[in-house]
């Protein structure tokens, strides 16, 4: 674009002037200023037009760049989704050729196994068949001896409890004429407290029974035992004098407020020669007042304590019944009598 540009100043002279020899003859000085005004033109059209021409070239520069690059990055993402699918496509096509090379493999063995697991079936079929064979004609056998004992073991007990059967059948004949009389309607108090009544009867009269047989069946092997404990002694020539070792617990309970109660476990007369009784002299000798107690000493406590371990191990023991044994062997110090 053209311009013009004014500029003013001024102009300072000065100097000298000699002329030649007269009779006025020498030399002049002189000096001054000028205003001086200065105008340019600056023509830059020419310029103008070489920039626009610049200007134009760097813009179709810029466009060529803008469209080599993204050429370019069409190029790179063309390049890189073919590149991208054939790994994906030669991926999937090693996996599916790996996964039917071994489907086949798999399928081949199912087939083996299958046929190996039909023969095994068949095989299971037949020993259930015979084990079912078996067992059936086992069950019919011992359920016939199992009803024949059934039968057998009533009889018995009908004959040993002859007198509660009998008691039992006059009660329900009782019953059976009560309920069929008119007072029936009359009477329901009644009936319903007699019925509890020999009921109570009943069960007391078949308690009777049953302790007395347990005495008399305690009774008959402890008299067994002694007359095979006679047999013995009239048969055997050496007579011994030897002290005889029993294994007795000896225990005191406060059952009153004025005096103790002493329990002796672990003897009984058929345990002894020719019946001879203990504990009263047992007894006797745990309260003597000369008796000297001592704690248990460890080897004969840790004895205890093992038999105890393997006792507890070895049989089903309640709870309530195991913390009461712990209890006492932690809370309560075991004596024995000094030798």
């Amino acid at each position: 674009m053209s311009y013009s540009r004014s500029y003013t100043g001024y102009v300072h002279y000065s100097g000298t002037v000699s002329y030649p020899a007269s009779q006025h003859g020498g030399s002049v000085s002189y000096s001054g200023s000028e205003q001086v005004n200065i105008t340019i033109n600056v023509d830059t059209d020419a310029f103008d037009a070489s920039v626009d021409r610049c200007n134009n070239a760097v813009i179709g520069l810029n466009t060529a760049v803008v469209a080599t690059e993204a050429a370019q990055v069409e190029s790179k993402q063309r390049t890189s989704r073919q590149i991208a699918s054939a790994i994906v496509n030669g991926f999937f096509e090693y996996v599916t050729a790996d996964l039917s090379q071994k489907i086949k493999e798999l399928a081949s063995k199912c087939e083996s196994l299958f046929i190996a697991l039909m023969g095994h079936k068949e095989c299971c079929l037949s020993k259930s068949k015979q084990m079912q064979d078996d067992y059936n004609r086992i069950s019919k056998r011992y359920s016939k001896i199992f009803e024949d004992l059934d039968k057998e073991t009533i009889s018995r007990i009908e004959v040993l409890d002859k007198p509660a059967f009998q008691f039992a059948e006059q009660a329900q004949r009782v019953i059976d004429r009560n309920s069929d009389t008119d007072l029936l309607g009359i009477s329901t108090i009644s009936a319903n407290e007699n019925l509890q009544i020999e009921a109570i009867l009943s069960c007391s009269h078949v308690k009777q029974q049953a302790n007395t047989l347990l005495d008399k069946a305690n009774k008959y092997l402890q008299g067994n035992y002694r007359l095979t404990n006679s047999v013995r002694d009239m048969l055997d020539d050496t007579k011994s004098e030897e002290d005889i070792l029993l294994p007795v617990m000896y225990v005191e309970t406060v059952a009153s407020p004025t005096g103790k109660e002493s329990k002796i476990y672990g003897t009984n007369d058929s345990f002894t020669p020719s019946g001879r009784s203990v504990d009263s002299k047992l007894t006797a000798a745990f309260m003597s007042k000369e008796v000297e107690w001592n704690d248990m000493d460890p080897d004969n406590m840790d004895k205890v304590i093992s038999y105890l371990n393997s006792a507890i191990t070895s049989e089903q023991i309640d709870d309530r019944t195991l913390k009461t044994m712990l209890s006492l062997l932690n809370n309560r110090a075991i004596q024995t009598i000094k030798d």
